[in-house]
C-alpha cells in the first residue's frame, strides 16, 4: 500500500498523518518490522517531518496513552454502583480502547465515540 491519500507534505495535520501511517504499517508487518523512514514515506512525508514531531516510532506509538488513560478513568468515574469493581475496569478499558481504535488519527473518515458506559451486555 503507498502513501495515504493524495496529500502533500504542506497539507494539514503531519502529526495525526504519521500516527495514522505508522498504525496501519505496526498493523500490517509488526512494529519491529517497520522503520521512520517507512512511517513517514507512507504519510507522504519526509523523515525530518518525522523527527519536528516524534522523538522516535515508540513515541508515535504511544501519542494517544495521555487520552486513553484519561477517558478510562473518566468511564470509571462514571460507572454505577450496580457494577463490580471488575466490571466497571473492564468496562472503562473496552471503551476506551473502543475510542482509541476510532480515533480520528488512527481512522480517516468520521468516527464517533463508544456508546455510554453500561453494563446491558455484560455478561
Amino acid at each position: 500500500m503507498g502513501r495515504l491519500g493524495c496529500v502533500g507534505r504542506w497539507e494539514p495535520d503531519a502529526a495525526g498523518r504519521l500516527q495514522q501511517a505508522a498504525m496501519a504499517l505496526f498493523l500490517e508487518r509488526g512494529y519491529a518490522e517497520v522503520t521512520v523512514a517507512e512511517i513517514a514515506g507512507r504519510a507522504g512525508l519526509t523523515k525530518r517531518t518525522f523527527f519536528n514531531h516524534f522523538a522516535d516510532k515508540r513515541e508515535v506509538f504511544f501519542a494517544g496513552a495521555k487520552d486513553f488513560e484519561a477517558r478510562v478513568l473518566g468511564h470509571l468515574a462514571e460507572a454505577g454502583d450496580d457494577l463490580a469493581p471488575l466490571d466497571a475496569a473492564v468496562l472503562a478499558l473496552t471503551h476506551g480502547g473502543l475510542w482509541r481504535s476510532t480515533s480520528p488519527t488512527l481512522m480517516p473518515a468520521g468516527s464517533s465515540s463508544p456508546p455510554p458506559l453500561s453494563c446491558k451486555n455484560a455478561s
